[in-house]
């Protein structure tokens, strides 16, 4: 058994052990002294688990060096390269160096297709940059050079995809800083603190058992472990601010709340969705004149980030933000076709493409066959506001901080998110949460989820291929949302409940 399968072994038990306590706690047993040390113990090995038991990922160390090559080079060097240049710089700077001689192809970012490595204008892309910035390129790729064993498969992957407001702060951070051990080690471990800061709000802002109970799951997520992108440069910092403005909320600061979610969305887009039931609850109150305060400033504030980002990145201008050449790029990945991504669409281009076998025993789905299979956008926008329609008799019953829970399947339904993005996941074991108890139905729901997260690592012990394993989540996340949706409508049915 290899180090990983022992790991997945490790955490699936942990998964089975938070499962028990959720269970626990909805039969009504008080929190005892030893189900607390037993809480935080599960809490700690998840946390250490997280790490891979402190492995990191073995053989290779602590940083994840290819995606931190895209997020240091591509954010560094963002003014010179855009977000269509970085394979090519990276090609002609390491032919200079006098590597790459190997390399035959690269992916085009403006267009996703390979092309071969005689196409590329090296000196056209020496001048793009200014002598000292091309040089510091050389000397930050000598760095990342040895670090990273397949320079043909990472220059075939789809580059630096921050949104231009993240990448530009990201760019700031950067630009002075060379590539060296020391600095790319304390980068990559900048998202240690968000987390554990992040925590620390939660445990103020919900109470010890909430947080204990929420970051156990987070640490122990099949589809947003440390695996995936732990160890690479500021890659939590969108869901640390979810959770610490969430926290801020619960105690009442709408201000700093709002800032916070408000910079997770501009950081990745889609916590936009999470802004949603808030925007509902704020109408409703506006209707039925009773007026949140702490709502409204919560908002406010979030327009206002957002305001200012996109006025930062008007007044930045487009030569240095890229923000048209970002806009094309999405455009051209989300039109790509990708294994390791989980929600609705890909759940229903898995079901309809045609899998095939390969010599070696792996199933695949031909690229062509998956985008084929790809269901319409005007599907996914029915199913999307068919859950809408579902979910707001819900959302209006629901405090304002509880509804933004109802956002989580809706980025199921709307959006193909990488796996990994699905960290989300902890706001279904958080929110439910209100002076330190939760409905008893919730908790069986949390237990289901949590056993969801279990069953991906079994499948994994089996077998290590990607494809089934995020089909796989695709189809059980669906049958959750449905199981837990009719359980929030029997919470509502009952004459008593949180």
């Amino acid at each position: 058994m290899s180090p990983y399968q022992l790991f997945r072994l490790a955490r699936l038990v942990l998964l089975m052990l938070l499962g028990a306590v959720f269970l626990s706690l909805a039969r009504g047993r008080p929190l005892s002294r030893r189900l607390r040390l037993f809480v935080l113990a599960v809490l700690a090995l998840a946390a250490l688990g997280y790490v891979n038991f402190g492995f990191f990922h073995p053989g290779r160390g602590h940083v994840h060096y290819w995606d931190a090559f895209h997020y240091f080079m591509g954010a560094k060097y963002l003014p010179e390269l855009g977000y269509s240049k970085l394979y090519e710089a990276a090609y002609a700077a390491g032919r200079e160096l006098g590597a790459f001689d190997y390399v035959t192809h690269l992916r085009d970012l403006e267009t996703y297709a390979l092309r071969e490595v005689s196409s590329v204008d090296q000196s056209a892309v020496r001048s793009r940059f200014r002598p000292e910035r091309w040089e510091a390129f050389k000397r930050d790729l000598a760095y990342w050079g040895p670090h990273i064993n397949e320079w043909r498969g990472l220059l075939q992957d789809h580059g630096y995809n921050d949104p231009p407001p993240r990448a530009l702060v990201l760019h700031l951070l950067l630009r002075g800083i060379p590539a060296n051990s020391v600095t790319v080690t304390a980068l990559s471990s900048l998202d240690y603190l968000l987390v554990a800061a992040a925590f620390m709000a939660v445990r103020w802002g919900f109470g010890e058992l909430p947080a204990a109970l929420a970051g156990a799951f987070f640490f122990l997520s099949s589809l947003a472990r440390f695996d995936f992108i732990g160890g690479s440069i500021v890659r939590w910092d969108w869901i640390a601010a979810m959770l610490t403005g969430l926290s801020l909320f619960a105690r009442g600061r709408g201000a700093a709340a709002g800032a916070l979610l408000g910079y997770a969305a501009l950081a990745r887009i889609f916590p936009l969705l999470f802004l949603l039931p808030l925007g509902v609850k704020w109408l409703q109150g506006r209707l039925g004149r009773a007026r949140d305060p702490v709502l409204f400033r919560c908002l406010a504030a979030a327009a206002a980030v957002l305001a200012l980002a996109a006025l930062g990145v008007v007044a930045v201008g487009d030569e240095r933000s890229h923000l048209h050449e970002y806009g094309l790029k999405i455009q051209r990945h989300g039109e790509a076709g990708f294994v390791n991504t989980v929600g609705l669409g890909p759940l229903i281009a898995m079901q309809t493409a045609p899998w095939s076998q390969g010599a070696d025993g792996r199933v695949y789905v031909a690229h062509g066959a998956l985008l084929a299979a790809r269901p319409s956008g005007r599907l996914i926008a029915i199913a999307s506001a068919l859950y809408v329609l579902a979910a707001l008799p819900l959302i209006l019953r629901a405090r304002p901080l509880e509804s933004v829970m109802y956002a989580v399947p809706l980025v199921f339904c709307a959006l193909s998110l990488t796996g990994y993005y699905y960290s989300f996941l902890v706001l279904l074991v958080l929110l439910p949460w209100r002076d330190g108890r939760a409905d008893p139905l919730r908790l069986v729901g949390m237990a289901f989820l949590t056993a969801i997260m279990a069953v991906g690592y079994g499948f994994e012990l089996v077998s290590d291929e990607l494809l089934p394993l995020f089909h796989a989540a695709s189809l059980q996340l669906a049958l959750f949302f449905l199981l837990w949706l009719a359980f929030e409508y029997v919470r509502g049915l009952r004459p008593k409940h949180l």
